[in-house]
This record gives structure tokens, sequence and C-alpha cells, in this order.
């Protein structure tokens, strides 16, 4: 499924220096990853055979710099919350505060978050590490997100002075 190549690119970016603690160096990195079930034949068709378990396109992008220390959960359904093994990772760990990024702004990364805020966590975006494949689907996302009671964070840079929006 195709995003934005720059925007890609930004997420990469964002996640590796969260990934080697350069930004956010308390956090508590959580990689989640879509694999879709080979027995979904129609969704799998529409989603153009996309991250079907067991596939390439389901297993973490070679460029992302993890040291194997990121905790890796995988999904089937938009919201990353559909797999409960998150949410019982996140409260094993004493997590009330969460930092988005990711694809899909209008998919997955807006389900996560959208859940998120219902769940009680404070959860910021990272908007320029958030892509899809169209700038108004990213507009309309981070407006959702928004609305739903996320804080919206320009960028790395904004995280490093402490300032958020």
């Amino acid at each position: 499924m195709p995003v934005d190549g720059h925007g890609a690119e930004a997420v990469l970016q964002v996640a590796n220096e969260v990934l080697s603690k350069r930004v956010l160096a308390e956090a508590l990195p959580i990689l989640v990853l879509n694999q879709f079930p080979a027995t979904a034949r129609i969704a799998n068709f529409f989603r153009k055979g996309a991250a079907v378990a067991g596939s390439t396109g389901a297993e973490l992008d070679a460029r992302l710099e993890s040291s194997g220390s990121a905790k890796v959960i995988a999904k089937a359904s938009p919201s990353a919350f559909s797999n409960p093994e998150l949410e019982q990772y996140l409260r094993a760990h004493g997590v009330q505060e969460l930092y988005v990024l990711g694809v899909f702004a209008e998919g997955c990364v807006r389900s996560t978050v959208v859940e998120a805020v219902k769940r009680g966590y404070t959860v910021h975006i990272i908007e320029n590490a958030v892509a899809t494949n169209a700038a108004w689907k990213k507009r309309f996302a981070l407006w959702a997100m928004k609305r739903a009671g996320a804080k919206i964070v320009p960028s790395l840079l904004t995280l490093r002075s402490g300032k958020t929006a």
C-alpha cells in the first residue's frame, strides 16, 4: 500500500531518533505491525496483498535502526489496541502518555490515537512523522485526532525544546 515517499522517510527518521534514544530518551518504544491473515482473501485483494502474515510486507522495515529492545506487537485491524497485548504491556509498565508516529494517518494512526484517548491515555502525535498517500488525508486525520483530544507536536525539534501544542 503506497505512502508518500517523503512522508515515509520522515516517519523512519523520527522512529530511528526515538529508537536510538536521541529524543524521548525515557520512552518505552513499541513497534506495531500490520499482519493480516492469509485467509482474509477478499480483504487482502483490496489491500493488494499488503502485509499478509508471513510475507515480506508484514515485516519491520529494514531501515529501522532497532536494537531489538523495542516491543513488537502485531495487529490485523486499524487500531493497535485491537491486539490486547498492547494495553497489557502499557499497563504493566505504568505508561499513561503516548507519542505516536506512523503511516496511514487517516487509518491506523487515527484509529489508534482515538482509541488511546478513549482509554484515558494522554496522546501526542508527532505531526511531521505521520504519513499517508495524500496531503488532504493527513490534514483530515490530524484534525480528527486533535478533535478527539490528542495533542499535536509539530516535529522532533518541538520535542527537544519541550514545547507542545
